[in-house]
């Protein structure tokens, strides 16, 4: 009787045993499948947020590329009234870099050859650069290089007269249609020269519009 009695102890205990096992395994089974989740859902939403900023990057490109892609103005358009894709404060930039500094002491701007045309003088440590520039591209089409014995005052487009001052003074002289313009120096006087087609159908005319005293010249 006594071994009996032990052996079905014995047998309970081992069955009860086995169905612990059996319910941590089944325990940590589903553990490991719930950790997987996270795994499984993590490349799906890097790959969202990938995406999405792919999509950003299309964004801001294509909000650049109209400028890229400026349109030209027409040879007859008003200079008073529309303003070139590459602006003169552009081009005096881009000028500056091509010649690797200096100061500027002339800059114009006239329609040439079928294009708009920026053509600057830009004097760095006794060496001249001139430079012409594409107003619509700002593509530097071509820069030669000499030395420079002259002293010419540098020239600024934005001060002490902005060149949009100077125009609308000119064309408070001789109105008509701003097809061109320059900011040089004289014997040291610095001054724009504004070029005018007349609205009255005359011969164009050249204003000169001095940049300290505002003083007014017409050439014609």
């Amino acid at each position: 009787m006594t071994s009996t009695t032990t052996r079905s102890r014995s047998t309970a205990r081992a069955a009860a045993l086995g169905a612990l096992v059996i319910g941590l395994a089944a325990g940590c089974g589903g553990d490991s499948g719930s950790d997987e989740a996270p795994a499984v859902q993590g490349p799906g939403a890097s790959e969202e947020e990938s995406g999405s900023a792919a999509s950003d990057g299309a964004s801001d490109d294509g909000g650049e590329a109209p400028a890229a892609g400026a349109a030209a103005l027409p040879a007859d358009a008003d200079l008073a009234t529309e303003q070139l894709p590459i602006t003169a404060e552009k081009a005096v930039e881009i000028g500056l870099g091509a010649a690797g500094g200096g100061e500027l002491v002339q800059i114009e701007i006239d329609h040439d050859d079928d294009v708009w045309e920026w053509e600057l003088e830009i004097v760095d440590g006794g060496r001249q650069h001139d430079l012409d520039i594409d107003a619509t591209s700002g593509e530097v089409t071509e820069h030669d290089q000499d030395d420079d014995d002259d002293q010419d005052p540098a020239v600024d487009v934005t001060s002490p007269m902005p060149y949009a001052e100077a125009i609308e003074i000119a064309l408070g002289k001789e109105p008509g249609r701003v097809s061109g313009w320059d900011l040089s120096s004289d014997d040291g006087r610095i001054h724009y020269t504004i070029d005018i087609d007349r609205s009255s159908g005359d011969d164009d005319v050249e204003v000169e519009v001095d940049v300290e005293t505002g003083e007014v010249r017409v050439d014609d």
